[in-house]
Protein backbone atom coordinates (compact mmCIF):
# COMPACT_ATOMS: atom_id res chain seq x y z
CA UNK A 1 0.00 0.00 0.00
CA UNK A 2 2.89 2.32 0.84
CA UNK A 3 4.42 1.82 -2.62
CA UNK A 4 1.08 2.42 -4.33
CA UNK A 5 0.73 5.70 -2.43
CA UNK A 6 4.27 6.65 -3.48
CA UNK A 7 3.43 5.88 -7.11
CA UNK A 8 0.27 7.97 -7.01
CA UNK A 9 2.16 10.83 -5.37
CA UNK A 10 4.78 10.72 -8.16
CA UNK A 11 1.98 10.69 -10.71
CA UNK A 12 0.51 13.88 -9.24
CA UNK A 13 3.88 15.57 -8.75
CA UNK A 14 4.95 15.10 -12.36
CA UNK A 15 1.68 15.61 -14.24
CA UNK A 16 -0.55 18.01 -12.29
CA UNK A 17 1.80 21.04 -12.36
CA UNK A 18 2.33 20.58 -16.10
CA UNK A 19 -1.39 20.71 -16.82
CA UNK A 20 -2.23 23.50 -14.34
CA UNK A 21 0.61 25.78 -15.43
CA UNK A 22 0.15 25.17 -19.17
CA UNK A 23 -0.79 28.24 -21.14
CA UNK A 24 -3.01 28.58 -24.19
CA UNK A 25 -0.18 27.45 -26.49
CA UNK A 26 0.12 24.04 -24.84
CA UNK A 27 -2.03 22.20 -27.37
CA UNK A 28 -0.31 20.74 -30.42
CA UNK A 29 -1.61 19.13 -33.57
CA UNK A 30 0.38 16.00 -32.64
CA UNK A 31 -2.19 14.84 -30.07
CA UNK A 32 -3.43 11.59 -31.59
CA UNK A 33 -2.37 8.01 -30.91
CA UNK A 34 1.45 7.47 -30.94
CA UNK A 35 3.86 4.52 -30.88
CA UNK A 36 7.41 4.85 -29.60
CA UNK A 37 10.72 3.02 -29.37
CA UNK A 38 13.29 3.95 -26.74
CA UNK A 39 16.69 3.24 -25.23
CA UNK A 40 16.95 3.75 -21.49
CA UNK A 41 19.23 3.68 -18.50
CA UNK A 42 17.42 2.90 -15.26
CA UNK A 43 19.89 3.13 -12.35
CA UNK A 44 22.86 1.83 -14.38
CA UNK A 45 20.79 -0.86 -16.13
CA UNK A 46 20.79 -0.42 -19.92
CA UNK A 47 17.57 -1.31 -21.71
CA UNK A 48 15.14 -0.70 -24.52
CA UNK A 49 11.37 -0.53 -24.83
CA UNK A 50 8.18 0.17 -26.72
CA UNK A 51 5.40 2.55 -25.76
CA UNK A 52 1.85 3.45 -26.76
CA UNK A 53 0.39 6.88 -26.07
CA UNK A 54 -3.35 7.45 -26.10
CA UNK A 55 -4.89 10.42 -27.88
CA UNK A 56 -4.60 13.54 -25.73
CA UNK A 57 -7.66 14.77 -23.84
CA UNK A 58 -8.56 17.63 -21.44
CA UNK A 59 -7.88 20.33 -24.05
CA UNK A 60 -5.10 18.20 -25.62
CA UNK A 61 -2.97 18.43 -22.46
CA UNK A 62 -3.23 14.96 -20.87
CA UNK A 63 -2.61 11.46 -22.26
CA UNK A 64 -2.19 7.92 -20.94
CA UNK A 65 1.03 6.09 -21.79
CA UNK A 66 1.75 2.35 -21.48
CA UNK A 67 5.27 1.05 -22.02
CA UNK A 68 7.06 -2.28 -21.92
CA UNK A 69 10.81 -2.25 -21.28
CA UNK A 70 13.56 -4.82 -21.05
CA UNK A 71 16.60 -3.86 -18.98
CA UNK A 72 19.75 -5.75 -18.14
CA UNK A 73 21.07 -6.19 -14.61
CA UNK A 74 24.85 -6.58 -14.56
CA UNK A 75 25.98 -8.98 -11.83
CA UNK A 76 27.47 -12.34 -10.94
CA UNK A 77 24.69 -14.97 -10.65
CA UNK A 78 24.78 -17.42 -7.75
CA UNK A 79 27.14 -20.28 -8.54
CA UNK A 80 28.94 -18.32 -11.31
CA UNK A 81 32.30 -16.55 -11.36
CA UNK A 82 31.82 -13.99 -14.14
CA UNK A 83 29.59 -10.97 -14.61
CA UNK A 84 26.57 -11.46 -16.85
CA UNK A 85 23.80 -9.28 -18.23
CA UNK A 86 20.53 -10.72 -16.96
CA UNK A 87 17.38 -9.33 -18.63
CA UNK A 88 14.27 -8.34 -16.70
CA UNK A 89 10.98 -6.67 -17.66
CA UNK A 90 9.32 -3.42 -16.60
CA UNK A 91 5.69 -2.55 -17.40
CA UNK A 92 4.80 1.13 -16.89
CA UNK A 93 1.42 2.89 -16.93
CA UNK A 94 1.27 6.63 -16.41
CA UNK A 95 -0.22 9.99 -17.19
CA UNK A 96 1.44 12.58 -19.41
CA UNK A 97 0.78 16.27 -18.71
CA UNK A 98 1.79 18.80 -21.37
CA UNK A 99 3.33 22.00 -19.99
CA UNK A 100 4.03 23.84 -23.25
CA UNK A 101 4.42 23.48 -26.99
CA UNK A 102 6.84 25.82 -28.74
CA UNK A 103 6.10 26.63 -32.42
CA UNK A 104 4.45 23.22 -32.88
CA UNK A 105 8.01 21.78 -32.91
CA UNK A 106 8.91 21.17 -29.23
CA UNK A 107 6.61 19.72 -26.57
CA UNK A 108 7.57 19.95 -22.86
CA UNK A 109 5.80 17.50 -20.55
CA UNK A 110 5.83 15.68 -17.26
CA UNK A 111 4.95 12.02 -16.81
CA UNK A 112 4.39 9.91 -13.74
CA UNK A 113 2.89 6.57 -12.95
CA UNK A 114 3.22 3.06 -11.61
CA UNK A 115 5.37 0.20 -12.81
CA UNK A 116 5.47 -3.56 -12.40
CA UNK A 117 8.93 -5.14 -12.28
CA UNK A 118 9.32 -8.79 -13.32
CA UNK A 119 12.91 -9.82 -12.44
CA UNK A 120 15.07 -12.53 -13.91
CA UNK A 121 14.93 -15.65 -11.71
CA UNK A 122 18.75 -15.71 -11.68
CA UNK A 123 18.93 -12.64 -9.41
CA UNK A 124 15.45 -12.35 -7.80
CA UNK A 125 12.16 -14.22 -7.47
CA UNK A 126 10.06 -11.28 -6.25
CA UNK A 127 7.84 -9.30 -8.65
CA UNK A 128 7.54 -5.73 -7.37
CA UNK A 129 5.46 -2.62 -7.92
CA UNK A 130 6.98 0.84 -7.89
CA UNK A 131 6.64 4.33 -9.25
CA UNK A 132 8.35 6.56 -11.77
CA UNK A 133 8.32 10.18 -12.80
CA UNK A 134 10.18 12.30 -15.30
CA UNK A 135 10.25 15.44 -17.36
CA UNK A 136 10.29 15.10 -21.13
CA UNK A 137 11.21 17.07 -24.21
CA UNK A 138 9.76 15.99 -27.55
CA UNK A 139 11.23 17.43 -30.76
CA UNK A 140 9.15 17.25 -33.97
CA UNK A 141 10.73 17.19 -37.46
CA UNK A 142 8.38 19.90 -38.78
CA UNK A 143 4.74 20.87 -38.40
CA UNK A 144 3.44 18.10 -40.69
CA UNK A 145 5.92 15.27 -40.12
CA UNK A 146 4.60 12.48 -37.84
CA UNK A 147 8.00 11.52 -36.37
CA UNK A 148 9.52 13.02 -33.22
CA UNK A 149 12.60 12.48 -31.05
CA UNK A 150 12.27 12.60 -27.27
CA UNK A 151 14.44 12.84 -24.17
CA UNK A 152 13.17 12.06 -20.66
CA UNK A 153 14.99 12.64 -17.36
CA UNK A 154 13.66 11.52 -14.00
CA UNK A 155 13.66 8.71 -11.49
CA UNK A 156 12.39 5.19 -10.88
CA UNK A 157 11.85 3.41 -7.59
CA UNK A 158 10.43 0.21 -6.25
CA UNK A 159 12.67 -0.96 -3.42
CA UNK A 160 13.94 -3.74 -5.68
CA UNK A 161 16.94 -5.79 -4.56
CA UNK A 162 18.73 -8.63 -6.28
CA UNK A 163 18.52 -10.95 -3.28
CA UNK A 164 20.28 -13.84 -5.05
CA UNK A 165 23.39 -11.72 -5.73
CA UNK A 166 26.05 -11.26 -3.05
CA UNK A 167 25.42 -8.05 -1.11
CA UNK A 168 21.79 -7.91 -2.32
CA UNK A 169 22.33 -4.77 -4.46
CA UNK A 170 19.52 -2.45 -5.49
CA UNK A 171 18.41 -2.38 -9.10
CA UNK A 172 15.89 -0.13 -10.86
CA UNK A 173 16.09 2.54 -8.14
CA UNK A 174 17.41 6.03 -8.82
CA UNK A 175 18.08 8.33 -11.74
CA UNK A 176 16.63 7.35 -15.12
CA UNK A 177 17.23 8.60 -18.65
CA UNK A 178 15.33 7.65 -21.78
CA UNK A 179 15.77 8.68 -25.43
CA UNK A 180 13.81 7.54 -28.44
CA UNK A 181 11.55 8.03 -31.43
CA UNK A 182 7.80 8.42 -31.47
CA UNK A 183 5.50 8.08 -34.49
CA UNK A 184 2.22 10.03 -34.31
CA UNK A 185 -0.81 8.75 -36.23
Amino acid sequence: MKRLAMGLALLLIFTAPSVVLAGEGAASRKTHFALGYNLNNFHRDFGFGLSMTSPYFLHDRVAVRFSVNTSYFDGIPAGQTEYEWMPYSIYKLGLVGVAAVVNDLVRLYGEGGVMCIVPNHRFSEKNKFGGYGHFGFEFFMDENHPLSYFIQLGSVGGGTRAEKIEGKPFYLNGFATTVGLRYHF
